[in-house]
């Protein structure tokens, strides 16, 4: 984490954020694991500091989580890493369909944002094509879809 004074925790504040997917993910049956990319920003010039809450990814439709994920902060103008990048795993379920994890979505200004990967895989037999219907639930923020692309085997 970025090496800052944090705000107070404010239960709740998590619907001050802007939670969004970095590009569509992509692979190929039995290809290469591959990282579905997302961000949090703040909307508000003031410190957001909801606290430890519950992250919940659901996989698109012919991907499955393999529990590792990793974030660091990120400076929005440069995109320049402001702090060490920190790796743990979550919990999976749902044969890996989803995959939860807390974490504390601090943000000292809206001037910094963070940056997340989770870790996922095409699932073997799955049928190439585009999928919308992921999730992405950060506490009581308004959930966000997660989108994924399953290629040709052929194609990775």
């Amino acid at each position: 984490m970025a090496t800052q004074t944090q705000a107070p925790v404010q239960p709740g504040s998590e619907n001050k954020l802007y939670i969004l997917q970095q590009g569509i993910v992509e692979d190929a049956p039995g290809g290469v694991p591959a990282h579905l990319s997302f961000g949090i920003l703040s909307t508000v010039p003031d410190p957001v500091n909801p606290g430890d809450i519950t992250f919940t990814l659901k996989a698109p439709t012919g991907f499955v989580f393999t529990g590792w994920l990793s974030w660091a902060y990120h400076d929005v103008n440069t995109l320049q890493a402001k702090g060490n990048l920190e790796t743990t795993q979550g919990t999976l379920g749902d044969g890996g369909r989803t995959l939860t994890f807390t974490h504390n979505p601090s943000l000292s200004t809206n001037q910094e944002c963070i940056g997340y990967g989770a870790q996922v895989t095409a699932v073997d037999g799955a049928t190439p094509g585009r999928y919308t219907d992921g999730q992405l639930k950060v506490g009581a923020a308004n959930p966000i879809k997660l989108k994924g692309r399953v290629l040709d085997p052929d194609e990775d």
